[in-house]
Order: structure tokens, then sequence, then C-alpha cells
């Protein structure tokens, strides 16, 4: 039991990690897209913040894609510790849903707190949050399957 509380502690530690990274990646490209974009070239009243909301709309994309990849990889390397394939599959699975909620809650946070004032077509936190829980689905099955197979191989 104490191995499977460790194993699922560390998938989802490693989504965390991703999450400060991405965030901090995202934070970063969305200040210098603003100040290139709005600051730069005098408040650009049209182009400017229509553009940083399609630029944080394909920034919350990327780090939705992620969470399956991420989950594969994983599960990948920590399924094959688990006892069995029924295990496997429940722990990668529940281990991939909650890490990749962790990763994108975290990410799109740091991505919100470098909107600026006049990027306010930019979504909010909240309006992020239902495409988040359905991107978590398919990043649940993934972590589910890629931690099955993975213990048969074992």
């Amino acid at each position: 039991m104490k191995k499977i509380v460790q194993l699922t502690g560390i998938m989802t530690l490693v989504f965390a990690v991703f999450g400060i990274a991405l965030g901090l990646l995202a934070f970063i490209s969305g200040s210098w897209a603003q100040s290139q974009l709005i600051t730069e070239a005098g408040g650009a009243v049209e182009f400017g913040p229509v553009f940083i909301a399609v630029a944080y709309l394909q920034t919350a994309v990327v780090i939705f894609l992620l969470g399956p990849v991420i989950a594969a990889l994983t599960a990948g390397l920590l399924g094959a510790q688990l006892p069995g394939p029924k295990l496997s599959l429940v722990i990668g699975g529940v281990s991939s849903l909650f890490g990749f909620y962790i990763m994108s809650s975290i990410a799109l946070l740091i991505l919100v707190l470098s909107k600026g004032a006049e990027a306010e077509q930019a979504f909010s936190f909240t309006q992020a949050l239902f495409p988040m829980v359905m991107a978590g689905i398919p990043t649940a099955i993934m972590g589910s399957l890629i931690s099955a197979l993975s213990s048969v191989s074992n």
C-alpha cells in the first residue's frame, strides 16, 4: 500500500512540476505578447487585445494537449512498478486525472496573472474551468491505459 501511495504522489507531483513550468512559460509569453502588441503599439485598440485573447486561448489548448502526453510518460514509467493491470488501470487513471487538474490549475492561474488591464478580452480562470474538466477525461483514459499496459510487461 505504501508503494501505491508513493507512486500516486510521484505521478501527481510530476504533473504539478509541469504546471509550474508551463505557467511560468505562459506568463512570460503572455506578458511579452502584451508588451509587443498593446503597450509598445501605443495601446492598440482593435488588433492587440483580440490577438492577445487568441494567444491566451492557444496557450490554454497547448496546456490541455500536454496532459495526455505527460500522463502517457509518467504512467508508462510508474505503471510497471504496480502489481497488476487492474490496479494499474485505476491508479494510472486517478493519478493522471488529479495530476492534470493540478497542472492545469497552476498553469492557467499563472497565465491569467499575466493578463493586463488592456487585455480584458482574454479569458478568465473561471471561463477555462469547463474545458479543463473536459480535457481531464482523455488524460485520465491515457494514463489508465498506458499504466495497465506497462504493468502487463512487468
